[in-house]
């Protein structure tokens, strides 16, 4: 199972709006004679993959897999039937699929055919990997991860608005794998004109390519930004609120959301619904302190992921302004807090209590 998760988790990214999962195919000797991952969306989900590598091997086999399997025809057929097919006599399962489609189906299903069926080894880490899946399939609407870069006095930039760079070459290692994880990335427009970000996950040698999203009180995105000449490379989506209806519009390779509200509340949360709608399922915020602010102040963040660069300015731009502060009482704070050093920065993550 331990094989399976990291099979899983290095699918990450690339399977949107599915799940990522790992599963690995074991002969009666103990012997790994297949694995898979789920491949992008439309593709073989992790189950056939490993079957079919394991070919004749199947029979009488086990198979680990981190989600249970789909047993519905969604746009590809159902991993049960090709289980059951290949002779596996017994399966175990990270977690259950959280999707009312599948929810418990299909381990019925297998069980019906006189498949042994476990579930709930390393169910902990397999949900880990998914959690915005699961968030997004039972709330119709995407998970938000908020990413800040601060000082240790909390400032994202000096008084020259100058932010390159706070935190170390390795911390910034670390936030590409974080973009790799998310399905978008986004930013304010102010953090476009001033850093012209590429908004790419770039992981070694590899770089995908997650949906950009520029926020803006306007349509009017420079064309000799990175995000507008380059828009052929991802999604490109210029959030426009305060419009005179929600709609969608493409130009220039560029999709215009175009939210009905001049209130930030009120138009992140039809920004939502269009995303969960276009298949977004997980949004990194990365970028500007209105953003971040408007956000989090309003509870729209789900985990956060605050890295502190061992510097002190003692002036410049805060990390989070709200618009009405809030009383120790009700202050937000965070559950499952982590915290990990990365090399002098240090990061602490964890998730909103709501």
């Amino acid at each position: 199972m331990q094989r399976a998760l990291e099979l899983g988790a290095g699918a990450k990214g690339k399977t949107f709006p599915n799940p990522a999962v790992g599963a690995v195919v074991v002969d009666a000797y103990g012997k790994i004679v297949g694995e898979g991952a789920t491949d992008v969306c439309g593709g073989p989900h992790a189950e056939k993959t490993a079957l079919r590598k394991a070919k004749g091997a199947a029979q009488g086999a086990e198979l680990y897999v981190t989600l249970e399997p789909c047993s519905h025809f969604g746009r590809t057929p159902p991993c049960t039937d090709e289980i059951i097919k290949s002779g596996i006599k017994r399966v175990v399962i990270a977690v259950k699929d959280p999707n009312p489609l599948v929810s418990g189906k299909g381990l019925r299903q297998l069980k019906s055919h006189g498949i042994i069926v476990q579930s709930g080894l390393l169910k902990d880490e397999a949900a880990l990997i998914n959690e915005d899946f699961f968030w997004a399939i039972t709330k119709k609407r995407p998970w938000v991860t908020l990413k800040l870069a601060m000082t240790l006095d909390g400032r994202i930039a000096d008084e020259q608005n100058e932010s390159k760079w706070i935190t170390s070459e390795q911390s910034r290692r670390f936030v590409q794998e974080l973009r790799r994880c998310h399905s978008a990335i986004a930013v304010g427009k102010n953090t476009l004109l001033c850093d012209d970000p590429k908004l790419t996950a770039r992981c070694g040698r590899k770089t995908s390519f997650p949906a950009r999203i520029v926020f803006s009180s306007d349509t009017n995105i420079p064309e000799n930004s990175y995000f507008f000449t380059n828009s052929h490379e991802a999604r490109s989506i210029v959030v426009v609120r305060n419009s005179k209806k929600q709609c969608i519009k493409r130009k220039d390779n560029i999709e215009y959301w175009h939210t009905a509200s001049s209130q930030y509340k009120e138009s992140i949360a039809e920004f939502l619904d269009i995303a969960y709608n276009e298949g977004l399922t997980g949004i990194f915020i990365e970028g500007g302190r209105q953003l971040a602010s408007s956000f989090l102040e309003n509870g729209f963040v789900n985990k956060v992921h605050l890295f502190y660069g061992n510097k002190i300015l003692g002036k410049g731009s805060q990390g989070l302004l709200f618009s009405h502060g809030l009383p120790v009482s009700d202050s937000l704070s965070l559950n499952k807090i982590s915290h990990r050093s990365l090399g002098e920065d240090f990061l602490v993550s964890g998730y909103i209590n709501t």
